[in-house]
């Protein structure tokens, strides 16, 4: 069982202050650390404080970004959720972008490996103004496994209207459905702006300014996104 007894919210908070901006920071079972900070933007890095995700795990974060200012945020590694011995564990992300910031997360794949059961919930409210770009990554089972449980629930607004709402449940052993053969979810997308989508590459428009690229894979290797991803950071306009 886990040996985690006490759950922690790991927080990333940037806000405007004197001239310049102000990062406030609290460690979890994820450590954020500075790796760039001046006057209007900051980029953060993430590290896991321990080994997760253990059967008991509750991985919590929030983010938000304050108006006018810049974040990117970065994973300094993947996730694997490992076998729970009868018990699940849970991801839960809150992020809010204020009007006139932009939030950045290029997060690595959180990896489901035999065994597990993992409820994910991804909570995002960008405000009217805002913008956000965000890769997630999901994948069934480590090299040569055939992968637990994982219960995605993703729910982003914009200026408090939903703008995508979505339940994803994949385990090993269904017959083929909504992934057929794949293992592996890759997706980007954009709320508060809609970037030119470059040849080679399909985005589909949400019902609020935004856009969302997804593909499905038997490997992560094989992704094109990180491709797309560099496209639509070079269209976010300075702050």
């Amino acid at each position: 069982m886990s040996t985690h007894t006490e759950v922690r919210t790991a927080r990333v908070g940037l806000w405007p202050q004197d001239g310049r901006c102000r990062l406030e920071l609290a460690n979890g079972l994820v450590a954020p650390r500075v790796i760039r900070h001046d006057a209007t933007t900051a980029e953060v890095s993430l590290v896991a404080t321990t080994a997760t995700l253990l059967g008991g795990d509750v991985l919590r974060l929030a983010v938000e970004v304050g108006p006018g200012l810049r974040l990117d945020l970065r994973d300094v590694a993947g996730t694997v959720a490992y076998h729970g011995r009868g018990l699940g564990c849970v991801v839960d992300v809150s992020l809010r972008v204020h009007e006139g910031a932009t939030l950045t997360w290029a997060a690595e794949p959180l990896v489901v490996a035999d065994g597990a059961e993992v409820t994910r919930q991804l909570r995002v409210d960008v405000a009217e103004g805002g913008r956000l770009l965000l890769r997630d990554q999901v994948a069934l089972g480590r090299s040569g496994q055939d992968g637990g449980r994982l219960d995605c629930h993703t729910t982003m607004t914009y200026a408090g209207r939903p703008a995508l709402v979505e339940h994803l449940e994949v385990r090993s052993g269904l017959a083929p459905g909504a992934l057929g053969d794949a293992r592996v979810v890759d997706s980007v997308t954009s709320l508060g702006w809609r970037p030119e989508t470059p040849a080679g590459h399909t985005a589909y428009r949400l019902h609020e300014p935004g856009a969302l690229s997804r593909q499905l894979l038997t490997q992560s290797h094989a992704s094109t996104l990180p491709d797309l991803w560099d496209d639509w950071t070079s269209q976010l306009p300075p702050i």
